[in-house]
């Protein structure tokens, strides 16, 4: 092999170390800012966060331009994983359970995540509001069509007000540091049992923890 396909040879493998550098280095910003934000808060620096990703701070600004887009990534991040763990508001478990476990499945990421439990509230609810594909809109499904119809929820309730569950959730998360995941459950249940129209038959109620 001549010196110029030796050469041609190195620059077409350079792409592709180049996109491995990119993705890895991604990934190392996105660990330490869900680090940094969950146990700072989101003041945490851009230049903080790429100090304790290992990389430059121009390189942690290439990825991200600012740390606002970093931050919707990782909420983002966190509403896929919901999405993905949704129940089916069709299914055959009782509406009300449906219901529950979609806002309980959104508080307790908010408790694991204290720094970003409020971005969380507000990509929750931008999501709920104007995504018409599905997405993270198909968990608070019940809200506006099953819960209602099967009187489980007051009459009265609206999307807006089950949402204010996750906004009181992350004030509670914020004024309980080390005890962030047991006052965000007992919250989400008090919370819960104040929309509750009537208690239904064959749904035993959560027991609200102390």
């Amino acid at each position: 092999m001549d010196r110029d396909e030796e050469r041609g040879r190195g620059m077409a493998h350079a792409p592709r170390r180049l996109r491995a550098d990119a993705t890895r280095n991604r990934a190392l910003i996105l660990t330490a800012a869900r680090e940094a934000f969950g146990e700072d808060g989101l003041h945490v620096s851009m230049a903080e966060i790429a100090r304790r990703a290992g990389v430059g701070f121009a390189t942690a600004q290439r990825r991200f331009p600012t740390k606002a887009d970093l931050i919707r990534e990782i909420v983002a991040e966190e509403l896929a994983e919901l999405r993905d763990t949704a129940t089916d508001p069709d299914s055959a478990i009782h509406p009300w359970e449906v219901f529950t476990e979609a806002i309980r499945a959104c508080a307790a990421h908010q408790a694991t995540q204290p720094g970003l439990a409020g971005a969380i509230a507000d990509a929750v609810s931008e999501a709920a509001h104007t995504d018409a594909t599905g997405g993270i809109s198909s968990i608070f499904a019940a809200v506006t069509q099953h819960a209602p119809g099967s009187g489980v929820l007051s009459l009265d309730i609206t999307l807006d007000d089950v949402l204010a569950i996750l906004y009181g959730n992350a004030g509670v998360i914020a004024h309980s540091p080390g005890s962030e995941q047991p006052a965000s459950a007992r919250y989400v249940e008090v919370a819960l049992r104040g929309i509750r129209s009537a208690p239904t038959q064959g749904v035993t109620p959560r027991v609200v923890p102390s």
